[in-house]
């Protein structure tokens, strides 16, 4: 029997991840939503017909529609400690911003937890003659590359990936042992290089430091989840001598994470950090910070909402604060509107804004490493990135190590 891959969510940008693996067993890796003002959903699936839903990691561009599939059904999942942990904590804060418009009930994410096989790396879940391994991906605790096997068969599925070491975790597991037939695989930043890591973090503490000296406070809004870990951590590291205040969904995260150690790198490190920064829970408390001199982390890392932006539009009108933007900030966001801001003769007679990528992905060179480590003869596909990421890396490996390359779009299947 011939074994395909069916496209259903956007191959072709960043956001709504769904993937199906078609032959005598159906096998959905996947299922998020486009996050915006109105979320957009992958393709509808028929979830009587399919056997085993897999969830790579909890950010919700891979998992905030998963929910849908358990409205009238009860498909068996799988996914690592951590991912089902995070993801109740995101389709929870998903449904307060998005509830209007969502085709689901958190009642229908409990029926996914109670169908939940939860699986560490290397260990394979076999079905009727299928088998699915997890491999850690490198990208946030718990998030993983998928090995589907079947029909004789061997696709692999990077979920997002990383193959660089950060503060918080290891680099993505590039020693799989098997041949390949398929590699679907991320792109997002297949066009371009990180800047130097190490640099960066001195970089970072060097002027948040210079900030507070100077009388000013430092606003750091940093994705809730493995991002405010990572940053704390850097402080860590560099032994920051002022006082590191963090808010909201960071806290209950980090929380989450230090649950499940065996998916830190140094997760002591974590905990002794954690303690000594000081949480704030109450809106009396928020009202207080932004006039001390610290440095805060507070979700939302795109400022489309969350505690980050409270404390942005206090500090924001005041030259000696600075606003560090430390994640991808999306077309059409507010933070990508207060960089575009930042650059303009309005700026000079308010906060400083800084962009630094203190990345969870794989830049060029790391996507093109991981390629070269794979086995066999597989074809690559091409997906989560927006055009010339997905052509620059397509090309190099096609060029470079001589694989056949595709570039999916919505809708399509290929046969394995």
């Amino acid at each position: 029997m011939s074994v395909k891959i069916a496209f259903l969510g956007m191959p072709n940008k960043v956001g709504r991840s769904a993937y199906l693996i078609k032959g005598s067993r159906k096998v959905l890796l996947d299922y998020g939503v486009d996050l915006g003002k109105t979320p957009q959903f992958p393709d509808p699936v028929d979830v009587s017909s399919l056997d085993l839903f897999v969830i790579s990691h909890s950010h919700l561009d891979h998992m905030g529609a998963a929910p849908m599939l358990y409205v009238s059904g009860d498909v068996p999942a799988i996914t690592t400690p951590p991912s089902i942990e995070i993801s109740d904590l995101l389709i929870r804060d998903f449904m307060k911003l998005s509830g209007e418009y969502l085709l689901f009930e958190y009642i229908d994410f409990i029926s996914l937890r109670r169908n939940v096989h939860l699986l560490g790396y290397r260990k394979p879940f076999l079905f009727d003659g299928v088998s699915v391994t997890l491999f850690d991906a490198g990208h946030i605790p718990g998030s993983a590359q998928v090995l589907v096997e079947m029909d004789g068969r061997r696709i692999l599925y990077t979920g997002d990936i990383n193959t660089y070491e950060t503060m918080l975790q290891s680099p993505a597991d590039m020693d799989l042992g098997v041949e390949l037939d398929a590699v679907i695989m991320e792109s997002t930043y297949g066009n371009s290089r990180h800047p130097d890591r190490r640099e960066m973090e001195r970089r970072f503490v060097e002027q948040a430091i210079e900030t507070i000296e100077s009388g000013g406070t430092v606003l750091v809004p940093a994705f809730a989840v493995a991002r405010s870990q990572e940053i704390l951590l850097i402080l860590d590291k560099y032994d920051f001598p002022y006082e590191i205040v963090m808010d909201g969904m960071a806290i209950e995260v980090t929380k989450i994470l230090l649950s499940q150690p065996g998916y830190l790198r140094d997760p002591e490190r974590l905990r002794r950090a954690f303690n000594a920064v000081r949480k704030i829970y109450r809106w009396r408390d928020r009202k207080k910070v932004v006039n001390e001199r610290c440095l805060i982390i507070a979700p939302a890392g795109m400022l489309g909402g969350g505690a980050a932006v409270f404390y942005l539009n206090k500090l924001i009108d005041d030259p000696k604060n600075r606003i560090f933007l430390v994640g991808y900030q999306a077309p059409g966001t507010p933070g990508r509107s207060l960089l575009e801001e930042a650059e303009s003769e309005e700026a000079r007679d308010r906060a400083d804004v800084v962009y630094m990528r203190f990345s969870a992905h794989a830049d060029v060179d790391g996507l093109f490493r991981f390629a070269s480590s794979i086995e066999g003869d597989p074809t690559f596909y091409i997906v989560h990135g927006d055009g010339d990421a997905r052509m620059n890396i397509g090309e190099l490996i096609s060029d470079r190590l001589g694989y056949r390359v595709v570039y999916p779009g919505h809708r399509e299947e290929y046969i394995v």
